[in-house]
């Protein structure tokens, strides 16, 4: 072929009169036309037109695994060892800049290879081109090349300046032929040049008094606040800070500068902290300022009650520190708000004076209750770890820490605090607290294992469902998740009267808190337990569970939303609540150390039966779940050996589908209990 043969020429003009895609001549092999290829094709195509055209229509694909296949016997002719692979992706920049290279050299030369003559600025449109068409565009070089051409071949008796010659403005009609004037304009700007700014607004739709105002005002402006108020116009803010420090630095006087009136205004520190909080320029603000160590503190401070106000606390607490002298106040807050509460009553301990006592359980009592919230990061058991010691180093309030404890689960420090301040009500409070709370544990055992059961029946049914779907629709299980999982419900019609049965006992009640077992089973609840009397015992109660039943409730009106949709029966999505519901019976370790916990306390406070009930109940929950376990996965063991018997006598290949989500339901179990529990119990 013409390319093969390296006659561009010829063959650009044979693509063109059959409307072949130009792209060939680079696809075919591009290592070699950017290194050979293109300063041919230089040599060959004198037209501009051509060249532009050319360049114009690069793209970063390869047409030869698309439009173009290429057949097998030239394949055999190209070099297909690691040295010719190219990334395509990369295709247009490279092409353009070797282009370019190449038609610099020869404008500088004065003459191609072959020594045509070449005459200066005579392929200025295709190295404009070049820098359109890259990715992200060049404009700047384009219009930097622009102006030298225009000051190259300006002569001087004329009147017209440079840029506002005809060989000038024609170049930039095509550069904004191949992006947009409007983008070609904000380029200029952003190159602080206003003459070429309006050189290229000049032939534009832009309404000149619009830019002839502006362009005056930037050129009485001082040179850096003038760059300054074009980078916030073009929202370079890193830049535009930069351009007001340098036109503080300098001391530009702008007193017969006129005030813009959507923009910051002066050029003093004030002025630029200012730029720096509105637009977050914190660290670039701290780099220009590093001598200055006054002015750097305050940027200091300013970045810390932006964090705070972000919500990072513990970096505003550490920034609020680190300034010259530290911002005590602040970083007080900060260290209340992030919960760290060793800090906080470390460094500030004139808030805990003896002299004050009311005050000083004050701050201990919102610092803890800050802490409870998990503010820290810790789970729930540490938060109210935490919370419990506060209240009693520096509020001295031994009840609240005990409650606090007990809110916890951790029986045995409740009791060691309340009897270490001779408080026998409250060791009392403790031993009926876990007792009331093993009731619930037993309730909330009985349902695990029956929501487990009933769950793991409706797991096996949606199973075979959704193999089935996948065995008839011919798709992987990951190509029908993509396919919307259209034909999920397809084969459920006949087990919808099983997912009835099951739908009653999919939530499971929690015992995460001592007095409530109506929420999630997840240990990282709150707990609901309070040592107040009856007549306080509802102020804590949800707006769901008010007293005055007698009065007629609001119909809660259901949404609409996504959320609200019913899910499927035999869909994805329901066999991804199965599993979740199966998860969740299962007991995990938090759950089973508290469960650990309580079983050793109740047995040395007295209720030894109590306690090897409780180590009973949990092992009949534990037996129940792996017994099922057993059963289900027997059963489909059976199943599966049974099908490929079936597949070898019917003569057919097909294998056993298995889904992703089999292998962690076939590892589920409840935890064990701690080791001594059953060494203990082995003699009772």
């Amino acid at each position: 072929s013409k390319i093969e043969l390296g006659q561009y020429g010829l063959a650009i003009s044979m693509m063109r009169r059959q409307k072949v895609d130009l792209n060939l001549a680079v696809d075919l092999n591009p290592k070699d036309f950017i290194e050979n290829g293109v300063i041919q094709l230089i040599e060959d195509v004198r037209k501009v037109d051509v060249l532009n055209l050319f360049i114009s229509t690069l793209q970063n694909s390869d047409v030869t695994m698309s439009r173009y296949r290429i057949p097998s016997w030239f394949i055999r002719k190209r070099a297909l060892d690691e040295a010719t692979l190219f990334d395509f992706m990369t295709k247009v920049n490279m092409v353009c800049q070797r282009i370019r290279e190449l038609l610099i050299e020869t404008e500088q030369r004065g003459s191609t290879i072959s020594g045509i003559n070449v005459e200066d600025g005579y392929y200025l449109l295709p190295i404009l081109t070049t820098f359109a068409k890259e990715s992200p565009p060049k404009l700047e070089e384009a219009l930097a090349m622009i102006r030298e051409n225009a000051k190259k071949q300006h002569i001087q008796t004329s009147k017209k300046q440079p840029l506002f010659s005809d060989k000038a403005q024609s170049s930039i009609q095509y550069l904004a032929f191949l992006s947009s004037y409007e983008l070609l304009f904000n380029t200029a700007l952003g190159m602080y040049n206003y003459d070429l700014a309006r050189a290229v607004a000049r032939n534009s739709q832009m309404d000149p008094k619009v830019y002839l105002p502006l362009l005056k005002r930037l050129k009485s402006l001082p040179n850096f606040f003038a760059k300054y108020e074009v980078d916030v116009d073009l929202k370079r803010y890193e830049s535009a800070l930069s351009n007001l420090f340098q036109s503080c630095l300098n001391e530009e006087n702008l007193d017969t500068a006129e005030q813009a009136e959507d923009k910051i205004f002066g050029n003093s520190f004030i002025q630029c902290l200012e730029l720096v909080e509105k637009h977050k320029l914190h660290q670039l603000a701290l780099r220009l300022y590093k001598n200055n160590g006054e002015k750097r503190s305050q940027i200091m401070q300013s970045l810390g009650k932006s964090l705070m106000g972000e919500g990072k606390y513990q970096a505003a607490l550490s920034i609020f520190l680190s300034v010259e002298p530290p911002n005590l106040d602040d970083a007080k807050l900060a260290a209340k708000k992030c919960g760290d509460w060793q800090y906080f009553f470390t460094h500030f301990p004139r808030d805990c004076s003896k002299s004050d006592s009311t005050l000083n359980y004050q701050v201990a009592l919102e610092m803890a209750e800050e802490v409870a919230t998990g503010k820290s990061g810790k789970n729930r058991r540490e938060a109210l770890v935490d919370a419990s010691r506060i209240l009693l180093d520096y509020g001295l309030d031994i009840a609240g820490a005990v409650e606090y404890l007990i809110s916890a689960e951790m029986w045995s420090e409740a009791r060691r605090i309340a009897s270490l301040h001779d408080r026998d009500d409250l060791v009392n409070t403790t031993v009926e607290a876990a007792v009331s709370y093993t009731s619930t544990l037993f309730t909330d055992f009985e349902e695990r294992q029956l929501t487990f059961e009933k769950t793991s029946s409706r797991y096996v049914e949606v199973l075979i469902i959704r193999k089935q779907a996948i065995k008839e629709s011919g798709f992987q299980e990951e190509e029908m998740l993509e396919q919307g999982d259209e034909t999920g419900s397809l084969f459920s019609v006949a087990s919808t009267s099983s997912l009835r049965s099951t739908a009653s006992t999919s939530s499971i009640g929690s015992v995460g808190s001592v007095a409530s077992v109506s929420s999630v089973i997840s240990v990282g609840n709150q707990t609901t337990f309070t040592m107040t009397n009856e007549s306080n015992r509802d102020k804590h109660r949800s707006k769901f569970n008010k007293l005055g039943k007698d009065k007629k409730k609001k119909k809660k009106k259901r949404g609409k939303g996504p959320g609200s949709r019913k899910i499927r029966p035999g869909s994805e999505e329901e066999l991804k609540s199965l599993v979740l519901d199966l998860e969740i019976a299962c007991v995990k370790a938090d759950y089973a150390s508290i469960v650990s916990d309580t079983i050793t306390f109740l047995s040395q406070v007295g209720h030894i039966d109590l306690s090897h009930e409780l180590f009973r109940r949990y092992g009949r929950l534990r037996e129940a779940i792996n017994s099922c376990q057993m059963k289900r996965i027997a059963e489909a063991a059976a199943e599966r050996i049974e099908s490929e018997r079936a597949a070898r006598r019917e003569g057919t290949d097909d294998m056993p589908i298995v889904l992703k989500c089999e292998a962690a339901v076939d590892a589920l179990q409840c935890k064990e209990l701690s080791a001594v529990l059953y060494e203990l119990y082995s003699f009772l």
